[in-house]
This record gives C-alpha cells, structure tokens and sequence, in this order.
C-alpha cells in the first residue's frame, strides 16, 4: 500500500489557517467589490459625515453649556455667601508654622537645626505681606478705631512688623531661644464683618484681652497640666484681630490681619494649646474647624 505524502494532522490546520488569513484580508480590502473594512467608500463617506456631525453638535452642547454657567459667575463677587457658602458664614481660626498640613505638632530643640523647617514656614507666609507693588491700592487706617464706614473698596494695609512683637525682630522668631512665635489668621469670608461682644455680653475667657474695636483671641493650655507648664502667652496685638481691616471684598492687595502670639513655656513637655477667636457671629466648633484651633508645642 503507498504511503501518502500529506500529514493527515497537520493538513486541515494548515488549511484552515490560511483560509482564514484571506478571509482577513479580503475584509481588509475586497477588490471584486471595492470594500475596505466592509464598506465602500460612499458607505465610508457618509458615516464619517455623520460622526462629525454627531460630535460637533456635543462639542457645540457643552460649550453653550459652559458659556451659561460663566454667565452666572462674577469675577469679584462669589456666587455663594453667608449661610450657603462652604464656611456657613463663621471663618476658621489658622496657624503658623505648619510645614507638614498632617501634623498638628511644633517640635523643635532650642537653638538648633529642627527649628529651621518651622522658621522657613513663618518666613514664606510673611512674604506676601510686601505690599511695596501694591502701594497706591492702600488706605492709611492708622487713625481708625472700630468698623471702616468709608472707602471699603480699598483694603488698610496691614504690616506684621508695625505689630512690634519682640519674636518678629528676631531672624528665627523666637525659636532659636525657645520663645516661639506662632501667627494665628482668621480664613476671608466675602462681606463678613465682625460683631463684637459688648462689655456686658463678653465671655468670661475672653474678659481680660476684650475690646470693642477687636475680635478678642486667647490662647490656653487645654488640661491644667499645660496650663502650669505655660510660663506666659503675650499677644500682638494684644487684643486680637482689629475690625478695621474687615470686610473682605475681594480688594486688590488685600492681606488678612494676623495676631501674632509669643509663647514662653517649659522645655521638654508636650504641651496642647487651643487658641480662639470671641465674636458674636464666630461660632467655635473644632470638629467644623470653625473659630477655634489646636495644636501641641513641644521644646526640647
């Protein structure tokens, strides 16, 4: 019996591979009929017509979408105020330094190189009170006592340094000697303005830094374990945030006043502060982090 020369395995693979192969290929370009990818090329017309029609209509959609939503947004005046904007009408209290936003902690050893990330922190926050490119946007406010009721739309220039607080002379700010500076701001809220506690409404914490022309600040140790390792806390001003310099219109140059608080305590114990702002339309809540904030001192 004759062998065959056809591998009886391997043949119907063979086959069917290859036949497959044209089959790609004439999908790929069909020369009996013309068709690329199955379509001719009036079929390819008028499906690429169709896409670009289809597509230009979205793009036209989401910008008239755009264009009336811009409509509805001022430059200088937030769409959202009082109540109904994210700070519910009550500013949080901050802080600095706070080089690292995870950590509520200043520690440091006096006199050496650890202090250099808080000191770099308090120096780039200062930096953008140079007001010197926007001298003619300012009104002198020296001579203003209380709430501004001129000139609103020009904001009072505001100078940390003619606060004269000792820390603020000092290149490091106190803490190369282990006094350090800690500079509390209250956030903008648009058109806020401040009301003041009257001399018989004034909070019991807040009696002895109150004055009417200010929104008080007071500073404690939160256990009485930190309140005894506190050597003294003095304020500058002393008083807390002058109204003057309130409201917030979104002014050219504008710069938020900023009490800048000295803290003189033991070395070698953690110690947690809370620091807050008194006024009748500030509501303190920590957990909102609304009028009130906290952090820990630790000098080694």
């Amino acid at each position: 019996m004759a062998s065959s020369d056809v591998d009886p395995v391997s043949a119907p693979s063979q086959v069917g591979f290859r036949q497959s192969l044209d089959d790609f290929l004439v999908f790929l370009y069909n020369r009996d009929t013309g068709e690329v990818c199955g379509r001719t090329g009036k079929s390819w017309a008028l499906i690429t017509i169709f896409y670009v029609i289809f597509y230009g209509f979205l793009a036209g959609f989401f910008t008239a979408t755009i264009a009336v939503f811009y409509t509805t947004i001022d430059a200088k005046y937030p769409k959202l105020q009082g109540k109904s904007s994210l700070l519910k009408g009550s500013p949080g209290l901050g802080y600095r330094p706070r080089p690292n936003y995870e950590s509520t902690l200043i520690r440091f050893t006096k006199g050496d190189e650890s202090m250099k990330p808080y000191v770099d922190n308090i120096k780039d926050f200062l930096q953008q009170y140079n007001a010197s490119k926007y001298d003619l946007e300012y009104e002198n406010c020296n001579a203003i006592s209380g709430e501004r009721e001129t000139n609103k739309d020009k904001p009072c220039l505001f100078d940390p340094h003619s606060l004269n607080a000792p820390c603020l002379a000092e290149p490091d700010y106190g803490y190369r000697s282990g006094s350090p500076c800690v500079l509390l701001k209250l956030n903008k809220i648009y058109d806020w303005i401040p009301e003041p506690f009257g001399n018989d409404s004034v909070p019991e914490d807040a009696r002895d830094n109150w004055d009417s022309s200010f929104i008080t600040v007071t500073c404690r140790g939160e256990r009485s374990t930190d309140r005894e390792n506190i050597q003294d806390i003095n304020y500058f001003p002393k008083y807390g945030f002058p109204i003057k310099y309130f409201p917030y219109l979104n002014q050219k140059g504008y710069h938020a006043p900023i009490v800048i608080v000295e803290l003189k305590v033991k070395r070698g114990i953690l110690l947690m502060i809370e620091c807050r702002a008194y006024a009748k339309n500030i509501v303190v809540d920590r957990l909102e982090r609304q009028g009130a904030v906290h952090f820990e001192i630790l000098v080694d």
